[in-house]
């Protein structure tokens, strides 16, 4: 974690707003990795026009620090300036003894060290730029970038005890942790943190997750279901591409959005609930709450999208969707885009551990067309939408059905190993008389049984899956991108 960014994310949250009106002459703010790094830390900045600001204003979310970015923040409507703080911020406010001009375009990774070890003595120009060519010969340097587990647990426990918990800034924070310590020694540590995180998500999900699937779509969905409402409410004659990637989690995103282009947006949404194919996706495709009978199927998923937006009353030949086999050069009159990328999720299933998974996520974002599809969608003029349909978790077995537990039971099309489907609503009653050591780590939706922590139903010691309740299964990404153009 950037203890500079940190640093700065704790200042900003120690005023009694959570609107900042924010004076930034020398630009540091307007930068794109730190607007995605305070982001992480559930910061949103706003740099737009007086009328995007004001936009943004009237959208916030309860729980997040908005920023209101300008070089002269006296251009303000009268009730912006009455429940926002005026603030100045600037590189010098955080870094004394150097020769300012001399770092202020450097790579966070530097800023970070810098920030970390300030000198003394003030160090002249030369002296500066000395030490900051030093920074790419001299390995003791790279302890500024290296993962910072004491800041981490810090930093996560401190957030769970705000009230409410922003599950969207802890979302984006864990990811983040978790894509820089796969392979490395800290990663148990900081999985250990994220499942004891994830006991105080189950919570959220007793007393909110209801309400979550009944909430608007006017400023952004909160859950799956809800994707479609938000893009006919707020996008209904403008052209748009919605590109879900099967299996996709928080930490995954984080690698792919690293060669995006564009104005990018980030939310965090809920997938269904148990999170398995059969319920998510059709519930983003129904636009609605997802139907038991469902049969999994792309001719399905057409149908479902097709039909949604023939309600809305658009024309046939505006509406198209794509399963796997992609073709966005030849669109003609289409203004209502759906694509489904299943290959990731084939390569979760074949997956050992998260390690395991990194390479081979890395190896799929090279090897597939996703980032040329993205980029010929900006030429053509489509806002393009990025989420998936569920998550996943490194699991370990808790042990297999036996043969006397798996009668009744019904199959969904997922591939899950971390919830069951009985016929009867007995049958789960007797598992779970049957199972008593295992009943705090099980959930029950009618007559699905899924875990909510770690555990699967199988016998691997790890392998990566999903269908349970997991935060890493549940908050899932829900990302804008805007030709910046």
């Amino acid at each position: 974690m950037s203890k500079l960014i940190s640093h700065i994310a704790a200042e900003l949250k120690s005023y009694s707003t959570n609107v900042l009106v924010v004076e930034n002459n020398d630009r540091f703010l307007y930068r794109k990795d730190v607007i995605v790094a305070l982001s992480t830390l559930g910061i949103e900045i706003s740099l737009g026009t007086s009328i995007e600001q004001r936009i943004a204003f009237e959208l916030k979310e309860s729980v997040e620090i908005l920023l209101l970015v300008s070089q002269d923040n006296k251009n303000y409507l009268e009730d912006i300036q009455k429940n926002a703080t005026r603030i100045e911020i600037k590189l010098s406010d955080f870094f004394s003894g150097y020769h300012l001009p001399s770092i202020k375009d450097l790579e966070l990774r530097e800023l970070d060290y810098l920030f970390r070890d300030q000198p003394v003595i003030s160090l002249n120009k030369r002296e500066t730029l000395r030490l900051i060519e030093s920074l790419g010969t001299d390995h003791s340097h790279k302890s500024g970038s290296e993962f910072q587990l004491q800041d981490f647990r810090s930093t996560l426990t401190n957030s769970l005890q705000e009230d409410p918990i922003n599950w969207t800034a802890i979302g984006h924070f864990i990811s983040e942790a978790i894509s820089q310590t796969i392979g490395e020694p800290v990663f148990d540590e900081v999985m250990e943190l994220v499942h004891s995180a994830n006991e105080k998500f189950q919570e959220e999900l007793q007393t909110r997750y209801d309400q979550t699937k009944n909430s608007s779509a006017v400023k952004k969905p909160k859950i799956v279901s809800k994707i479609l409402d938000y893009l006919s409410f707020n996008y209904k004659k403008e052209k748009v591409a919605l590109i879900v990637i099967d299996g996709m989690s928080l930490w995954q995103h984080h690698l792919l959005k690293k060669k995006l282009s564009g104005s990018i947006q980030e939310h965090v949404i809920y997938s269904w609930i148990p999170s398995i194919t059969q319920l998510s996706r059709q519930a983003i495709f129904r636009g609605d709450n997802p139907k038991t009978t469902y049969q999994q199927g792309p001719q399905n998923e057409e149908r479902l999208w097709k039909q949604y937006w023939k309600s809305k009353g658009n024309h046939e030949f505006e509406i198209d969707y794509q399963h796997e086999k992609i073709d966005v050069e030849n669109l003609g009159s289409v203004t209502k885009l759906a694509l489904v990328f299943k290959e990731l999720d084939d390569k979760i299933h074949s997956a050992t551990d998260y390690k395991d998974l990194i390479d081979l996520t890395n190896n799929w974002f090279q090897r597939s067309d996703i980032y040329s599809v993205i980029k010929n969608l900006q030429n053509h003029g489509f806002t393009i939408f990025i989420t998936s349909d569920h998550g996943n978790i490194q699991a370990k077995g808790w042990r297999a059905l036996n043969h006397q537990e798996k009668i009744g039971t019904k199959k969904s099309g997922s591939r899950s190993e971390r919830h069951i489907e009985y016929e009867e609503d007995w049958l789960p009653n007797e598992f779970l008389e049957n199972n008593p050591d295992i009943q705090e780590k099980i959930a029950r939706s009618e007559n699905v049984l899924y875990f909510i922590n770690n555990y699967s139903f199988s016998r691997k010691q790890t392998h990566v899956s999903h269908g349970g309740s997991h935060l890493l299964e549940v908050l899932i990404p829900f990302t804008i991108i805007k030709d910046e153009a």
